[in-house]
């Protein structure tokens, strides 16, 4: 059986994850090793990521996220990019509905 469209995106995130921890030379969770190799141990590690984004500084942030040379670090920039946009939509209708 395949995985479907939400196992891959939960699995590669947890992949992008694991690679800024790397990145930093931070040990990574094994329950984050686990999904980003199998689909059987699926977490959803999204805060986790977001927040590790937000707290690079801006030197760190160029070598992990906007380096050209690594085809990750250029998913992990476009996957950044889709976060901010997304919670910037959400806090728009947000306050619209309210």
């Amino acid at each position: 059986m395949s995985a479907t469209n939400k196992e891959m995106q939960l699995q590669r995130n947890c992949q992008l994850y694991a690679y800024v921890l790397v990145s930093q030379g931070k040990e990574v969770p094994e329950y984050i090793e686990e999904s980003a190799e199998s689909y059987d141990y699926l977490v959803d590690c999204v805060v986790e990521l977001s927040e590790e984004i937000k707290g690079l500084d801006s030197d760190t942030f160029e070598r992990v996220v906007n380096n050209t040379q690594s085809q990750e670090a250029r998913e992990l920039a476009y996957w950044w990019r889709m976060y901010q946009e997304a919670n910037e939509l959400s806090n728009s209708l947000t306050q619209t509905c309210l």
